[in-house]
């Protein structure tokens, strides 16, 4: 039997005893220093003999750090373990402890703000579903106004099922029960209101629709954020803007969220203009010189905009002049709507409560013109001309559905349908018998007026 020297055997043992000495490879396929001393070749290669296992702390380092991605926190920490493992100094043993601690609270601290993110976005996206949801259902149940609040953030999705819930009280409240409907509107802090004065007064008496009581609700409600977002707008310093942005507010053509954003906003622009125009679909549209030139509002996005080729601004024309909305015409339709003067049958009452926004706005620039046209050609106050004007309208064909087709009914099923109002293109079928034609008839308006 071979005989090794002391010097060999002590050779084997002390090799590669630290991952920071010099170290010799064990072969072609690890890596590490070449051998530097006879000595140090022939440890290896009778170690490796003897059965034991001569890779240097370095070659198992990185054969144990193989594949490991150092991109991530899991990476680096699986690394530095790997490094600890091997590392015989007692030093860099410490400092690598460090490391993986320093490295865990890292990891720790990522993984609780991602954690947080993920929270939040599920937040965001149910909050957002559940926005979805009250809005629909306040469009279902005719509260579209209330809906755009919602929407646009100037009601919370609790405030917009806060409505629902009145709704659904009101529902249950007894048809044609004075004593119901006063209970409902009182524990919903409305009796004050003008519009309800009807239930309280000496002559009290209920509306025998369910419906109406609805709609009244709704522009009960209604009637509450325009009126606070009127007041937060007359706290600003004043201008036309301002001035545009409250009336815009109160005809319903803005949101209060929308109105504050336009009162701030830094165009030179004259007093806005409401009744003299439409657009080519048949919508009266409020307009203003706008730095400068014609525009505009467009309901949707709360900003005045310039007319195109497409999307021309045509004037509201009777008797060869422009149209203009008197002050009597406009005190004498909101008489006619009064439900307390009951002017009014509740079903006429409730169809024109389906209307809003711009529909509504359309809807009623109509009924003061047709109303001041006819008082003009009978000679007769305006007064006297606004319920047959507005009776006229709801029963006209372009009184529609929100599909657009004539409308038929309100509810289907559960779901109230919102109804839809085109500018006529002339008031002659009203029979306005003085030359009060536009300039064309508009593509919507046409076809219903070719309707078989």
């Amino acid at each position: 039997m071979a005989r090794f020297s002391p010097e060999l055997l002590r050779s084997i043992r002390e090799f590669g005893s630290s991952l920071s000495a010099p170290q010799v490879s064990s072969g072609r396929m690890l890596t590490g220093a070449q051998p530097t001393t006879l000595g140090g070749i022939l440890a290896r290669n009778v170690g490796g003999l003897m059965g034991r296992d001569m890779r240097t702390p370095a070659e198992k380092l990185a054969e144990a750090q193989q594949g490991i991605n150092l991109g991530t926190y899991e990476g680096q920490i699986a690394a530095a373990q790997a490094r600890l493992k091997f590392e015989t100094d007692p030093v860099k043993k410490e400092e690598i402890g460090k490391q993986i601690i320093n490295l865990q609270n890292s990891q720790a601290q990522a993984a609780r703000a991602a954690a947080a993110e993920a929270r939040t976005v599920k937040q965001e996206k149910e909050k957002e579903e559940r926005q979805a949801k009250v809005v629909s259902s306040l469009e279902n149940a005719g509260a579209s106004q209330i809906a755009a609040y919602v929407k646009d953030g100037t009601y919370t999705s609790s405030q917009g099922a806060q409505h629902l819930g009145s709704l659904i009280r009101v529902e249950k409240a007894a048809a044609e029960s004075l004593e119901s409907q006063q209970e409902i509107i009182t524990a919903l802090g409305y009796d004050k209101q003008k519009r309800f004065s009807f239930l309280f007064g000496e002559d009290a008496k209920p509306v025998s629709s369910e419906g109406l009581l609805r709609i009244l609700v709704n522009e009960a409600e209604e009637e509450e954020v325009i009126n606070k977002g009127v007041a937060r707008l007359k706290k600003m310093p004043q201008s036309a803007n301002v001035t545009a942005a409250i009336s815009f507010l109160e005809e319903g053509l803005m949101t209060p969220q929308q109105a504050s954003a336009f009162a701030t906003r830094a165009d030179k622009m004259t007093v806005p203009k409401t009744g003299e125009f439409k657009l080519k679909d048949g919508t009266a549209v409020a307009t203003s010189v706008v730095n400068g030139e014609l525009m505009y509002l467009d309901t949707a996005t709360a900003e005045f905009v310039a007319p195109t080729a497409n999307n021309p601004l045509v004037p509201i024309v009777a008797k060869g002049k422009q149209v203009k909305i008197t002050p009597a015409s406009k005190k004498a339709l909101e008489s006619v709507l009064d439900v307390e003067l009951g002017i009014l049958d509740e079903a006429q009452r409730q169809r024109h409560g389906l209307l809003s926004g711009k529909d509504a706005y359309t809807f009623n620039i109509a009924a003061t013109h047709l109303a001041d046209l006819r008082s003009q050609e009978n000679k007769t106050p305006v007064e006297a001309e606004m319920q047959r004007a507005v009776v006229d309208l709801l029963d006209s064909e372009y009184y529609t559905s929100e599909s657009g087709t004539p409308y038929v009914g309100r509810v289907i099923g559960k779901k109230y349908t919102p109804a839809r109002f085109v500018m006529p293109e002339t008031f002659s079928e009203f029979g306005i018998t003085s030359p009060s034609r536009l300039d064309g008839p508009t593509e919507r308006t046409q076809k219903f007026l070719t309707k078989e």
